[in-house]
């Protein structure tokens, strides 16, 4: 195999040309179908559009935006995030914004990277990930208006980055140090220092001879390398022949062809098989012949290089594909040994709602389990999966756990300990979503596990029983129960709680909690297999500020064995006073008191004036009274002098 490698490559180098009875003018490639299986990718730095800015290096975040556009039906990809050349998680926080297109599933893969996630019409696989949804205005707004509706949001962007049809999307953070200080859009932005992506080629062609026979296969690839492609790196090129469920098909003569710009080098990796090889600029072929060979001028034109494939002796182009700026190509044949055993035809059964749904459904990942729950939405309008537009209900394992429905979603939160869920040790719970269609009385099972999260959980009740659900509502003045809730990874992993306070807007931070009064329950099945550390207290605002309408509790954790490592929980809280609305506190109590004052003493008046008007004046007579020893006549009044009211004066005879 390496002689005939070594010999194709040598004889390649001046190839011998025939006429072709075929021209290419004669060759219409169409787009091959998908179930062919041969499958063509690349990697490349190269983004539709972006930008990168070093305007968050002085803040503790960064902001990354991924703006992805997806062609196929069911849209997903990878994403794979590292840190640049750190051993340890860098001090700033990491916030993901990903907005799709079209609805797509993320399989997100980190390694210990503190990373919050916000997304718009995609759905996060790893469930346990911290996710927000980011409302936008426009589901298909060009990159510069995405950006401004993101800045809205987040003031400092450190980069953004639109992509068309990844599959994996590698990514480095902590690399915005050299960067300009804003982030402009730019089309065809090389973001090469942050990120590689590798995408399958949705438009891969070929074009057969009319025999249909196909021993003789041509592979063209044509890669539109850019002049600020550093030419000192070669194109990675690796092709394959591989059949999953058999024996790779040995004999057969193929052609590969390799276009790009005249000072572009190329490395090759061939598996299996003897392929004769024609490109332009040089190449080598890596295990079996690295030594450098000159290639030849190629057509720079599809029918031209069509035209020459046919002039070498390969009639049937197999694939071609144009391909953009790329570091790694692959190409990969799906080709299998006849089988000696026939089996008799069968009919193709369309795709069931068996089946579909199932598929679908793991796809998006719709479920999420929280520290005490499992958590589903799903749209009951979705443009990708028209099948699932057909739902009318759905269930856990446990039928009486129903999703509730309003116009746009299924919604279901349940109790972790109910609706027949089974806890995996403590890392996974597990169950089924039962589907009902509208148009058939199959229900559907959907079994599913999702990961529990093992970070520290703080929640907040009303009543000291602790009961399901928790809320976000903290009285004022009266007792407040609070829980703190860990799952260990291991047996000897143990919480310690070390403190827990509150923060109110406007208020310095203050300590509620003393450890001795924390009452712990150990992990059992009732506490869902976590350790849980319980206490109360009272909140009071502080005297004469303003009355403040949120808070931040917060509690510091530590796992001893591992070095006392330090975690802390947060939960953002809203404040409310139940005895005395907030607009109802001291400074308008001495309003409504003063504002009543002013209006009795106006009636008073009043009442005095229509009483003053209207008594008989003829019967009115001056009565004597005897003045005692004791009192000063000067003190007494005159019953005959002039007398005056709040509304007038009368003189009396």
């Amino acid at each position: 195999m390496e002689a005939g490698l070594f010999l194709a490559a040598l004889l390649l180098s001046c190839p011998l040309i025939r006429t072709s009875p075929v021209s290419a003018d004669d060759c219409i490639l169409r787009p091959i179908a998908k179930d062919q299986g041969d499958k063509v990718s690349y990697t490349t730095g190269k983004a539709v559009s972006g930008c990168v800015s070093r305007s968050t290096m002085r803040g503790d975040q960064e902001v990354h935006v991924l703006h992805v556009k997806i062609k196929e039906q069911i849209g997903s990809f990878q994403l794979n995030v590292s840190s640049a050349g750190r051993t340890a998680p860098p001090e700033r926080k990491v916030l993901f914004v990903i907005i799709c297109d079209k609805y797509c599933a993320v399989t997100v893969h980190s390694a210990a990277l503190d990373l919050t996630y916000v997304t718009h019409n995609s759905f996060l696989s790893r469930a346990h990930i911290p996710t927000r949804n980011l409302p936008l205005r426009a589901e298909s707004a060009s990159g510069e208006r995405l950006m401004l509706q993101v800045k809205e949001h987040y003031k400092n962007i450190t980069s953004f980055t639109e992509l068309e049809n990844p599959h994996w999307i590698h990514f480095q953070v902590g690399k915005d140090t050299a960067s300009p200080e804003e982030c402009i859009v730019q089309p065809g932005f090389n973001a090469r220092q942050y990120l590689q992506t590798e995408v399958l080629v949705q438009e891969v062609k070929h074009c057969t001879s009319p025999n249909g026979m196909r021993r003789k296969e041509a592979h063209i690839l044509r890669v539109q390398q850019g002049p600020e492609e550093p030419s000192a790196q070669p194109v990675e090129v690796k092709m394959s022949v591989v059949c999953p469920e058999g024996k790779p098909l040995q004999e057969l003569d193929m052609l590969l062809v390799l276009q790009s710009r005249p000072s572009v080098t190329w490395n090759i990796h061939i598996i299996q098989n003897t392929v004769k090889i024609l490109t332009s600029g040089s190449y080598s072929i890596s295990k079996f012949f690295p030594m450098q060979i000159n290639g030849s001028v190629l057509p720079d034109s599809e029918l031209g290089l069509i035209d020459l494939a046919r002039q070498t002796g390969f009639d049937d182009i197999t694939s071609y594909a144009d391909i953009p700026s790329a570091s790694h190509v692959t190409l990969q044949l799906h080709r299998c040994e006849p089988e000696v055993k026939t089996l008799p035809p069968t009919s193709a059964q369309p795709l069931g709602a068996a089946t579909f749904i199932p598929e679908v459904f793991n796809l998006l990942r719709l479920w999420n389990c929280t520290d005490d729950s499992i958590e589903i939405v799903f749209p009951k309008i979705n443009m990708n999966f028209p099948p699932l537009n057909n739902i009318k209900d759905i269930t856990l394992l446990d039928t009486r756990c129903r999703a509730e429905q309003n116009k746009t979603h299924f919604v279901l939160k349940r109790y972790l300990g109910d609706c027949g869920t089974e806890l995996e040790g403590s890392g996974q719970a597990r169950n089924k979503l039962i589907v009902t269609q509208v148009s058939s009385p199959e229900k559907v099972e959907v079994p599913f596990k999702c990961d529990l999260p093992r970070n520290p959980h703080l929640q907040l009740y009303r009543t000291q029983d602790f009961k399901w659900p928790s809320t976000t509502v903290l009285e004022v003045n009266k007792p407040a129960y609070i829980q703190v809730s860990f799952r260990a990874a291991s047996a000897q992993e143990r919480l310690a709680l070390k403190e827990c306070s509150l923060q109110a807007a406007g208020e310095e931070r203050r300590p509620i909690l003393i450890p001795p009064d924390v009452s712990v329950l150990g992990p059992t099945q009732d506490t869902l297999g976590r350790e849980l550390h319980r206490f109360s207290f009272v909140y009071s605002p502080a005297v004469g500020s303003p009355f403040p309408p949120r808070a931040t509790l917060s509690c510091r954790v530590t796992v001893p064995f591992n070095g006392s490592t330090i975690k802390e929980a947060f939960l953002e809280v809203t404040l409310q006073d139940t005895s005395l609305s907030p607009s109802l506190r001291i400074e308008a109590v001495v309003g409504i008191t003063f504002a009543a004052f002013l209006i009795g003493t106006l009636l008073t008046a009043a009442l005095w004036c229509i009483y003053s008007h209207t008594r008989p004046t003829a019967k009115m007579q001056p009565v004597s009274t005897a003045t005692p020893a004791s009192e000063s006549s000067s003190t007494n009044h005159s019953i005959g002098s002039t007398q005056s009211t709040p509304c007038s004066t009368s003189s009396m005879a």
